[in-house]
């Protein structure tokens, strides 16, 4: 019995006779004579392929290869340089169907190679991890749990295996600002105040911020509030509104090292507000309002002073020289005829040394 038979130069034939493999067919047009004989047809365009033992005994050894990878291993089949199957760990067979096909073989134990398009299309999801770092970000690369990098601003892909999965974690490295507002604290001398401050802080080490404290903010709203609280129970209401700069320098001081610790840089820690009770703003205000009169009448008493150690010195020159009494005399009256625009006044030859000593004038005017 004769069976006529044709390959496609994208297939290969296995021939059989009652059941059993009998010979493989290569494209071209074949005529095959006995009886009970059957035939099987693979693609060749899908390169791996699946074939029963016994069947793949009748292939020619240059048809296939064959490859077994180890659990550690990945591989990826390229046509006309371009990926055409992603191969996991088994033992697995792909046509040889031209000399452009090549086979590459990688460990997930080392970087993966760049990942283009084409090959993202043919690798699982589950095989790998694509990260994206942004400019004012660190991420923390895990494997298994335990960190293992520190990656910078850039693209990143990672072999994920089962057996090894890794993830990332994005820590924002941008300044952030915290208010502390309206905190109830007791100063040394018994006054109850509130107080606002303004923290502004960022992540210095991206590991040890998140590994060492569950929520970074948290923390360090904490540590500057305990500062505060400190540093206002050990000064007295005068000294705490007297040395704000001195509250800010110490709380700087204190919390900078203690944040250090939890891989934290603080840049500012700020006094916002001091906020009294009511009856304490009026005592207050009371208080100032005395020392500023008190001041005042300083002031005035020292002005006065002068003035009276002024007026006693020129009675004592005036003493010292009668003309120049006599000209405040004739001053003055000029100041009066000036507002009253008319002053007379009348003496007698007697009277006129009384008014202008002798010898103010010669006598020779005096007798003329």
């Amino acid at each position: 019995m004769m069976k006529s038979l044709h390959v496609a130069h994208d297939q290969r034939v296995v021939v059989m006779r009652d059941g059993q493999p009998l010979r493989a067919l290569a494209p071209g047009h074949h005529v095959i004579w006995g009886f009970n004989l059957s035939h099987r047809t693979w693609q060749t365009t899908p390169v791996v392929f699946q074939m029963e033992p016994e069947l793949r005994a009748v292939l020619p050894k240059e048809w296939f290869g064959e490859i077994k990878l180890a659990a550690h291993e990945r591989a990826v089949l390229w046509h006309d340089g371009k990926p055409k199957a992603f191969l996991k760990p088994g033992t697995h067979h792909y046509w040889k169907v031209d000399e452009t096909l090549a086979l590459q073989v990688f460990s997930v134990d080392e970087p993966m190679p760049e990942l283009t398009d084409e090959l993202a299309a043919i690798v699982p999801r589950d095989e790998y991890l694509e990260v994206t770092v942004r400019e004012h970000e660190r991420g923390l690369q895990h494997v298994k749990g335990r960190h293992v990098a520190t990656l910078a601003p850039g693209r990143y892909a990672f072999w994920s295996p089962r057996h090894a999965r890794v993830d990332v974690t994005m820590v924002d490295m941008r300044l952030v600002q915290v208010a502390i507002t309206g905190q109830e604290l007791m100063t040394r001398d018994k006054v109850t105040l509130r107080l606002s401050l303004t923290i502004e802080y960022a992540i210095e080490d991206a590991a040890v911020a998140t590994h060492s404290v569950a929520n970074v903010r948290d923390a360090i709203y904490l540590l500057v509030q305990l500062a505060s609280r400190e540093f206002v129970a050990g000064v007295t209401l005068d000294e705490l509104l007297g040395g704000r700069d001195a509250m800010t320098k110490y709380l700087e001081a204190d919390s900078s090292a203690k944040a250090k610790k939890l891989g934290v840089r603080i840049e500012r820690v700020g006094v916002k507000d001091v906020v009294l009770p009511g009856e304490m703003k009026e005592l207050l205000n009371k208080v100032i309002e005395a020392e500023k009169e008190a001041a005042a009448n300083v002031i005035l008493r020292r002005e006065e002073t002068a003035a009276t150690r002024s007026l006693a010195n020129t009675a004592k020159v005036m003493a010292e020289q009668p003309i120049l009494l006599r000209l405040k005399e004739l001053e003055a009256m000029k100041e009066i005829a000036s507002s009253v625009k008319e002053v007379k006044l009348v003496v007698g030859a007697d009277k006129l040394d009384a008014l202008l000593p002798a010898n103010l004038l010669s006598s020779k005017e005096v007798s003329s």
